[in-house]
């Protein structure tokens, strides 16, 4: 992926971080992509939150920095298999919103230093271990908002539940 995906994929994480952790009402989404992504996490955000929420509180999660290594541990562990699919990017973006909201919990400022900080480790992340699949799966419009557009049914609040807690299950052994 070239400079213009990066900056893509950054601008759709800070469109969805904005959007789950702004109480205000959100600017238009700029793109197709960035509708769907709202439409389809921010459904799932609420209970997925509610489901994390005794795990997290045993993180000391005060900064992006720690932040930041919570969210790489458990990206390692979502991922270990090997097995990549629109339903696991989508938990990128699902753990990084929970993951800002957390933070916000905690007293840091949702201000547009901690959005930047935030919105670079998640892209980092995305672009330097998915970007590959993204494009051979279509990218983000014939791929991921394909995929999701019409809710199709494989997607499962209980799977996505299931595979977050395993993955913050393994890192909570560590801490």
């Amino acid at each position: 992926m070239d400079r213009c995906d990066f900056l893509f994929v950054y601008n759709l994480v800070q469109d969805y971080l904005k959007y789950v952790c702004l109480d205000s009402e959100p600017e238009t989404a700029s793109n197709q992509a960035s509708q769907v992504l709202r439409k389809v996490a921010s459904s799932l955000q609420g209970e997925v939150e509610e489901n994390l929420g005794p795990y997290l509180d045993k993180f000391e999660i005060c900064s992006t920095e720690e932040a930041g290594r919570v969210f790489d541990q458990v990206m390692v562990n979502e991922f270990t298999d090997g097995n990549t699919n629109w339903g696991r990017i989508l938990t990128i973006f699902l753990f990084g919103g929970i993951l800002a909201k957390k933070l916000q919990e905690r007293g840091v400022l949702f201000t547009a230093d901690t959005l930047k900080q935030i919105s670079h480790f998640i892209t980092d992340y995305i672009i330097n271990t998915h970007s590959k699949w993204i494009v051979e799966n279509g990218g983000w419009d014939n791929g991921f908002v394909a995929k999701f557009e019409d809710k199709s049914p494989w997607l499962s609040l209980h799977w996505m539940k299931t595979k977050i807690l395993a993955a913050f299950s393994f890192v909570n052994q560590y801490y």
